[in-house]
């Protein structure tokens, strides 16, 4: 782990819907781990929209964040503990950004080790990461359900909540209201500023640990005082953005004047970042998820199919259906499995990405 790698600090909000383990009803009731479990900087607190909210602590590292966002969300898995063995009438988290007619979205805190971020600082950061948004949108996308019916939209919570809750700024542009995609957070006593992205879907840690590596990639090329990567038109931001939420990973982005599909806008990303890349020590699981995203699949398309497996067996309990598979294949997954894992409970068989490179095949991470 190179130590510059660590001067990226990122921290991570996650509001979460909640399915109840007797019912298996979904809905905004509030999910509780057991009482005393949380650890320095971590918090589990109510959400008023939603339900629930996951705040971790700051992570230094990725490999740190994926680790400790999977043992913090494990801690609402109350039936996992001895002395709750018999607590039946709990819920647990669903870590998707829509099911009912609310918007579960999950929010990126991004500082610097040692130094305060001031406004200059995180204008200066967010003119990196504006441009390459709609990356980061297609791949966390995971809100196919809206008002409990199946839709044919990748994001949901992108398409309808972007004008009242994260409105698309302009490059170079960056306010403290907070009701915009990128904001800068002022801090308070406990909490250092920083500059906080917005437009995230709830999701599994995978996923968004993935994000998280696309913007600490970026913050790091930023550190190091290198340009940006992407300069695109504010028309065609605004397009791909819409794109993006639309069609998840089968939407075109732009990168400068080209229009490429996801594929090969990872690959292009890989190539440019591979020195950041290289010193932030990324897991395999994570690069598998870039992987996964280069054959079509996010959090959205294994919600969708998911759903689709649950209506074939039986229409009219669906839902319950799904949260019961989903329940258990989020136990496997937050105790140490692979995605592939939780993906089978769900009855979705994930396509086989061994033979999927990252980069180009002369010096690609594979």
């Amino acid at each position: 782990m190179n130590e510059l790698a660590r001067k990226i600090v990122i921290g991570l909000e996650v509001e979460t819907y909640s399915i109840n383990v007797s019912s298996y009803r979904i809905g905004r009731s509030l999910s509780r781990p057991r009482p005393g479990l949380s650890e320095d900087g971590e918090q589990f607190s109510r959400d008023t929209s939603i339900g629930s909210e996951y705040k971790s602590r700051p992570y230094a590292t990725v490999r740190e964040a994926f680790f400790l966002l999977k043992t913090g969300l494990r801690k609402y898995l109350r039936r996992l503990y001895r002395a709750q063995k018999n607590f039946k009438n709990h819920n647990v988290p669903l870590l998707v950004g829509g099911w009912m007619d609310r918007a579960a979205g999950a929010h990126m805190h991004i500082s610097v080790a040692g130094r305060e971020m001031t406004p200059a600082m995180a204008r200066s950061l967010a003119w990196h990461i504006h441009d390459h948004i709609p990356l980061l949108i297609a791949l966390g996308a995971n809100s196919p359900i809206w008002d409990r019916k199946m839709t044919a939209v990748a994001s949901n919570r992108v398409l309808r909540g972007s004008r009242t809750y994260f409105r698309p700024i302009r490059r170079g542009r960056l306010s403290r209201k907070d009701n915009e995609e990128m904001v800068f957070n002022r801090g308070r006593k406990t909490k250092p500023p920083t500059l906080e992205l917005r437009i995230f879907d709830s999701n599994l840690p995978e996923f968004l640990v993935a994000s998280l590596c696309v913007v600490k990639a970026i913050a790091l090329r930023w550190l190091k005082d290198q340009p940006s990567t992407n300069r695109v038109l504010y028309a065609d931001y605004l397009r791909a953005r819409v794109g993006a939420a639309l069609r998840g990973t089968r939407c075109r982005i732009p990168w400068g004047g080209e229009w490429l599909s996801l594929g090969k806008y990872l690959d292009r990303f890989v190539r440019e970042y591979r020195e950041e890349l290289e010193q932030m020590d990324v897991p395999d699981e994570i690069f598998d998820v870039l992987r996964l995203a280069k054959r079509g699949y996010n959090g959205a398309r294994i919600v969708r199919e998911a759903c689709h497996n649950s209506i074939r067996v039986h229409p009219q309990t669906w839902q319950k259906r799904f949260a019961k598979r989903y329940e258990s294949g989020l136990g496997t997954l937050l105790s140490g499995n692979l995605l592939a894992t939780f993906a089978k409970e769900l009855k979705v068989r994930l396509p086989n990405t061994g033979n999927v490179w990252l980069g180009r095949r002369g010096g690609a991470f594979n």
